[in-house]
């Protein structure tokens, strides 16, 4: 996990263990999310305007949530589909960004092309339908790792290697985001950083914002992999 070459956040390059887990092919929609607030009447993101979100966009990843919004989705859909659901750690995040041990760069090698993600370089300007790049898919073909939006994890704020210094004491409750969106850049300056299978930053847990989404896991009995249900 992490990079020797990469900003602060990132360094130093070390091992950690993750179990078997199952991960959502794509963000969880803006569709998927309307059922979870037609169902439970829980506030829908702002810029809908409504219950439902703008026609066009049912595809798009739903964005502008906290982290409290996407565990209570987490929670509905557990309960709807009867299997534990959950954000995934950020561990678990970038096992995945990186195809396990291969420790990839990006999800699909180690050198960046075009084509594959909705960040800056694309001339996007907005999310993208879920799965609209399809050569950016990882090895277990879980789809927009690095782009589009940026995805909440279960992990609080952390240095890799320690905090001596206490320089997060008044992040410590923050949590951290991974992947970067359609407006970070390959070319970007930390922080957080150019968009990276390891790029991470971390926002406290009622941030909320246009940029920032989320996709879920479950526990599995198998190899880490793509969830068949993405994200519905």
């Amino acid at each position: 996990m992490g990079r020797s070459d990469g900003p602060p956040t990132e360094v130093p390059a070390h091992a950690v263990t993750v179990g078997n887990f199952e991960m959502d092919k794509t963000e969880v929609t803006n569709a998927a999310y309307a059922q979870f607030v037609l169902q439970t009447n829980h506030a829908p993101p702002e810029q809908w305007g409504s219950v439902r979100p703008p026609v066009g966009q049912e595809l798009q990843p739903v964005s502008n949530i906290s982290y409290d919004d996407a565990v209570a989705f987490a929670e509905w859909r557990s309960k709807r589909d009867g299997v534990t659901y959950r954000l995934p750690t950020e561990e678990e995040w970038e096992y995945a960004a990186r195809n396990g041990e291969k420790d990839n760069v990006y999800p699909w090698g180690n050198t960046w092309e075009s084509g594959r993600a909705a960040i800056q370089e694309a001339g996007v300007g907005a999310p993208q339908a879920v799965g609209t790049y399809p050569q950016g898919m990882n090895s277990w073909g879980v789809l927009d790792l690095v782009g589009n939006v940026w995805e909440w994890t279960s992990s609080k704020a952390s240095l890799y290697g320690g905090d001596p210094d206490k320089r997060l004491a008044q992040q410590k409750d923050w949590i951290v985001i991974r992947g970067g969106c359609y407006a970070s850049s390959i070319k970007g300056a930390f922080p957080p950083g150019p968009v990276s299978a390891t790029i991470r930053t971390w926002v406290a847990p009622n941030f909320k914002n246009p940029f920032l989404g989320f996709r879920l896991v479950k526990a599995s009995s198998n190899p880490a992999g793509a969830s068949q249900n993405p994200g519905q």
